[in-house]
């Protein structure tokens, strides 16, 4: 399957036309991650998006699992959004295959794909809400 093929099957970009996840692919990777290995890395500045198409990646803050990210889910939003560091660690913990998008491209979709960005940010508030009772 292409890179399109895989990010329509996922719900997350039903929204998406056919030509707006096809300028994506253009910019994007797909990349098998084996299981144990690390995508992101917390405090470092990534700015990456990722959108798993198999498997699931386990998202660890100050060395605790805090969330499951599976098939059909993406991760790195925040820092593509905001620009800054990573806010957690993120761990493949089985083979994973990700779709990885820049956070210029990523951004650029959420602009072009309202519903898509509706989406993404209530899934960022979520996540910046559960950061703030761990730490509160």
């Amino acid at each position: 399957m292409s890179i399109v093929e895989d990010l329509e099957a996922l719900p997350v970009f039903a929204a998406a036309t056919h030509e707006q996840l096809d300028q994506v692919a253009k910019f994007a990777e797909e990349i098998d991650v084996p299981a144990g290995a690390e995508l992101t890395h917390e405090g470092t500045y990534e700015g990456t998006v990722f959108v798993v198409v198999r498997g699931s990646v386990a998202i660890e803050r100050h060395g605790h699992a805090v969330n499951l990210i599976r098939a059909g889910d993406f991760f790195g939003e925040i820092e593509a959004i905001d620009g800054g560091p990573r806010m957690a660690t993120s761990r493949a913990i089985e083979d994973t295959r990700v779709v990885v998008v820049n956070h210029r491209d990523f951004n650029n979709l959420l602009d072009a794909v309202p519903v898509l960005r509706d989406e993404v940010m209530t899934a960022m508030e979520e996540r910046l809400e559960r950061v703030d009772r761990e730490e509160g």
